[in-house]
């Protein structure tokens, strides 16, 4: 006689469990992965940032000509961060040396040549420009309850840096100053730092 023996399968609690199982991983990996994203985001955004500053300083020692054939080698070179514009920053030739960066595209002895225009990627944004006065200790964010900007300038034959805030109303608050620092964050709310020191000494806390 035939005899049919009755394989056994999965019970649906037991599939439940499995599945429950791998979500949690997966949950885990995926976590793991977009932290690991936005710390590479940063990382990279900052890195960027720190060359962006000492290639305006090279500019700005070495009598780069701020126009090609026009013979305008006076000119400083400097950065402006800005928190109205906070997926870019600029590099600029200070064509009028008054250590702002009038938003020009052309060098003109009236205004600025707009050297490069530097997105952030990756929804990284400017959220937070900070400074120390000269002989103080305390870094306030921002200096003062308008300030929408910070320009950071170098002019030769010195190597320091000119850093100085920008009130939203485009006028300077206060005069310059010894520390500058400039905080980006991801989209998910992490933070990192750059810091530059009027000795044009900058540095990255990640």
């Amino acid at each position: 006689m035939y005899t049919h023996k009755a394989t056994k399968g999965f019970t649906l609690l037991e599939m439940m469990v499995v599945i429950a199982i791998v979500s949690v991983i997966m949950a885990v990996v995926l976590f793991g992965y977009s932290t690991f994203s936005q710390n590479l985001s940063l990382s990279s955004a900052i890195q960027e940032m720190s060359v962006a500053i000492r290639q305006a300083q090279t500019y700005g020692l070495s009598v780069k000509e701020s126009t090609v054939g026009a013979s305008k080698f006076s000119a400083g070179y400097g950065l402006y961060f800005t928190t109205t514009d906070p997926s870019n920053y600029y590099i600029f030739a200070d064509a009028n040396n008054d250590q702002k960066y009038d938003g020009g595209a052309n060098c003109a002895s009236s205004g600025d040549c707009l050297v490069e225009k530097i997105a952030l990627r990756n929804r990284v944004t400017i959220t937070s420009l900070c400074g120390t006065v000269f002989g103080g200790t305390t870094l306030v964010c921002p200096p003062g309850a308008n300030v929408v900007g910070m320009t950071v300038v170098f002019l030769r034959p010195n190597p320091e840096a000119t850093i100085r805030f920008i009130n939203n109303d485009n006028t300077f608050y206060g005069g310059t100053f010894q520390t500058g620092k400039i905080t980006v964050s991801s989209q998910q709310g992490r933070t990192s730092f750059i810091t530059i020191e009027n000795t044009g000494q900058v540095s990255v806390q990640q």
